[in-house]
């Protein structure tokens, strides 16, 4: 896990390559073998002549691998979400759209033109056709979406939950299934969207749920026959990412080893870590000038730890990523240098 940043090769601590597959050899020969065959592009709508074998299959994976009926792939995961509310606004009212959620999440909600309500804590109180969406993992928050009360809400008049799981997938669940598996939420109207581009180490979207559902988001969301699907090379990347997923839990428990590995780091330095297994651990320091000098006294350690400020963020924070390709002595170098940057913080 290195990269090369100014000219010098350092621990890579960034990106969301969770289980290190975006390197892996099976993942990367099947890139390129279909690659060999079909080219770059897919260079037309799904709707017309985009859609490939390779495409077709990695559906039906996705599908089994959530353990839902249905699976669309999508151009990226921005368009997930896009796709999934455009499919379900026509039988809705509302959309109750969970506090800090992906701002894929929140355009996606604005741009179907329904009345949109920011939801934060306690249980949300909701009338009429509404539907409610969430991230399922929120890594920056460390903290997830409490499915466990939400889903039980589809059977007191909600008409849809939305859980974007980009970064619960590969991660939470017995098997890295997601957060729906970590809860054991099942639900006829429960829909899952996300991404290969974090944990399965690929690129695209995905929407998932009922079967009904799938069909009426292929024939009728705009994000999805507008948007030329990705390439088939890349979806049969992502097929054998899966692949590997199910053949190797070994790197499951390896990233939760890390994660465990970490907790103690920063708790032995007064810093708490989200008690769930969430790769992703932030340090806040006292202002953004403070945090811009930990990320370079770090890099100067030969350990690359973003210093990350989005647009719509307060402050920014240091942010951990962790993969299950990091290796003990990574981590105790790791620690090392927060021990030296968390000093007086």
């Amino acid at each position: 896990m290195t990269a090369i940043v100014r000219g010098r090769e350092v621990l890579w601590f960034a990106g969301c390559d969770y289980l290190g597959l975006a390197h892996h050899p099976d993942v990367v020969a099947a890139l390129v073998a279909e690659a060999r065959v079909h080219g770059v592009s897919a260079s037309a709508s799904p709707t017309t002549t985009g859609t490939s074998p390779a495409h077709v299959e990695l559906e039906t994976r996705l599908a089994r691998f959530l353990g839902v009926e249905s699976a669309l792939l999508v151009a990226d995961g921005y368009l997930s979400n896009l796709v999934a509310l455009q499919a379900l606004a026509p039988e809705l009212d509302e959309l109750l759209v969970a506090s800090g959620s992906h701002v894929s999440v929140q355009d996606a909600a604005r741009a179907t033109g329904l009345d949109v309500r920011e939801w934060s804590g306690g249980p949300p109180s909701f009338e009429g056709r509404s539907a409610i969406a969430t991230d399922g993992l929120f890594p920056s928050a460390g903290r997830v979406a409490p499915l466990d009360e939400l889903v039980p809400l589809l059977d007191r008049g909600l008409a849809a939950l939305v859980v974007d799981d980009c970064h619960g997938l590969g991660v939470l669940g017995a098997r890295g299934r997601g957060t729906c598996e970590h809860f054991g939420a099942r639900h006829a109207r429960l829909v899952i969207t996300g991404t290969l581009s974090k944990a399965l180490g690929a690129f695209g979207g995905f929407v998932a749920g009922r079967r009904a559902f799938v069909a009426a988001a292929r024939e009728h969301a705009h994000a999805f026959a507008g948007a030329t699907p990705i390439p088939p090379a890349l979806a049969r990347a992502a097929i054998a990412a899966v692949d590997v997923v199910e053949r190797e839990p070994a790197r499951l428990a390896r990233l939760r080893a890390n994660i465990a590995r970490l907790r103690g780091a920063l708790a032995r330095h007064g810093r708490v870590m989200s008690e769930f297994d969430n790769p992703v651990a932030t340090i806040a320091l006292k202002d953004a000038a403070a945090m811009e000098h930990a990320h370079e006294l770090l890099l100067d350690l030969g350990l690359l730890v973003p210093f990350v400020q989005y647009p719509d963020g307060l402050g920014g924070y240091l942010r951990i990523a962790l993969s299950a390709e990091h290796a003990p002595e990574h981590l105790d170098r790791l620690e090392a240098g927060l021990a030296r940057v968390l000093v007086g913080a």
